[in-house]
């Protein structure tokens, strides 16, 4: 079985993806980043949003420009030495964040032509598990061909609280789950069912994957598996994919939903 992330989410050729939701963005970005650069590609990482700057092993190098054309100039001498780096406008060294671009920034530099792939966390959650967006939420740009909603398979089992769920409040009121109840994988599949509609209408979308990351046993396989299950009536879910970013073979489980 090949478990490479790049080939369960159909990555060939090129294109932008934003990486949306919680639990896992900003590892699987850097993971899907290493492995399209070590297949030849070269790749973009950055943000419609804040990250914490990378660490030298996630990407080797950060661009931190606010000029659409000084960002192409450097990006074009940097791909020199390097087939993957990270930009962002802006570093925050009190906080350590890296701000990111607005979405039309990110559409000019894909534009440029210079990237084989660019993606984008376009998201913020707090480092909570899983996250119901807001009305101006997800931010991402007109030119994503691919959306790839992170959800942690950790918050299943957990009572439902501000502690688990960012924006708990449209959580509850998308999924008529109250506080203190349990969060199990219908609610979870309910959340992730109207995000994906909300967000698989943005961009120029050909390609709607869910990401359940945490899978470290088999309680949390199993979750991911019936998650799976009750998102088959979503017409806008191309794949599912269970998973654990911290093992070296991260995929569990793959249910592909549609063809592209």
């Amino acid at each position: 079985m090949n478990t490479q992330l790049i080939n369960k989410l159909q990555l060939t050729g090129s294109g932008v993806i934003s990486i949306i939701g919680a639990g896992g963005k900003t590892s699987l970005m850097f993971k899907l980043a290493k492995q399209l650069a070590d297949s030849g590609k070269t790749v973009l990482t950055t943000t419609t949003t804040k990250i914490f700057r990378p660490k030298s092993w996630q990407s080797p190098f950060t661009i931190i420009e606010n000029s659409i054309d000084q960002i192409v100039e450097k990006s074009a001498i940097c791909l020199k030495d390097y087939a993957h780096f990270s930009a962002g406008s802006h570093h925050d060294l009190a906080t350590g964040k890296l701000k990111g671009f607005a979405p039309n920034i990110i559409d000019h530099l894909w534009q440029a032509g210079i990237f084989d792939w660019i993606i984008i966390e376009a998201d913020g959650a707090r480092q909570k598990p899983i996250k119901a967006t807001a009305s101006h939420e997800p931010v991402v740009p007109g030119t994503s061909t691919h959306l790839i909603l992170v959800a942690g398979l950790d918050a299943v089992g957990k009572p439902f609280s501000d502690e688990h769920v960012h924006r708990f409040d449209i959580f509850s009121k998308n999924t008529g789950l109250t506080p203190g109840k349990t969060i199990d994988e219908k609610s979870m599949a309910a959340f992730i069912d109207l995000e994906i509609k909300k967000a698989g209408s943005l961009g120029n979308i050909v390609s709607n994957s869910v990401f359940l990351n945490k899978a470290d046993n088999f309680d949390k396989i199993n979750s991911g598996q019936k998650i799976a299950d009750l998102l088959k009536t979503n017409e806008m879910v191309h794949r599912v994919i269970t998973a654990s970013l911290i093992d070296e073979l991260p995929v569990k489980h793959s249910l592909m939903l549609k063809k592209i």
